[in-house]
């Protein structure tokens, strides 16, 4: 049976190297750990960005010196809606990143146990920056609480989890809470 144990990378097409580049390390503080030809089409920069726990982000851009030109995306079946980034500091702090580099964003909006902001990177991709309202202690499987607080929620009948099924959700697996 295949069994997988995380997602490793999206692979996203861009329009410019440098301009991607600056906003996922300057802006998102992310690290580049890789940038080479694509191997199956030389005309392409891969870009390989750590997005923390292991996982990454990847950019097939075409070469500045390259010809090629790529259509922009459309939603619909098959496309990425957004990308969402867990945050290592308050959502607070991202608005006032957002804000100092010019980034229009939509939010916080209150999505019953996290905190989001919605807005656009350099090449038209959808990006989400969330929070929880309770944080998780470091080495706790999200998937974990996030799969006991909708058994809560589905007991209770309420219309989304909430904040109270996160934390009743930890205190009923064991987990502690951060303060």
């Amino acid at each position: 049976m295949l069994k997988t144990k995380g997602i490793n990378h999206p692979a996203l097409f861009g329009r410019n190297i440098d301009e991607t580049i600056k906003f996922y390390t300057e802006v998102l503080s992310m690290r580049l750990v890789l940038r080479q030809p694509n191997l199956d089409e030389p005309r392409l920069t891969h870009l390989f960005f750590a997005a923390g726990n292991g996982t990454f982000i990847a950019f097939f851009i075409p070469n500045d010196e390259s010809s090629m030109e790529l259509s922009d995306g459309s939603e619909g079946i098959g496309s990425l809606q957004h990308l969402a980034f867990n945050l290592d500091i308050s959502i607070d702090e991202a608005m006032e990143t957002l804000n100092k580099n010019k980034i229009n964003f939509k939010g916080p909006i209150d999505r019953g146990y996290e905190r989001s902001l919605y807005f656009y990177d350099p090449n038209g991709i959808k990006l989400e920056l969330m929070t929880w309202k309770t944080p998780l202690a470091s080495g706790i499987d999200e998937a974990e609480v996030i799969g006991r607080a909708q058994i809560i929620r589905e007991k209770e009948d309420a219309y989304n989890i909430e904040d109270q099924h996160v934390r009743q959700a930890m205190t009923e697996l064991g987990f502690p809470q951060v303060l």
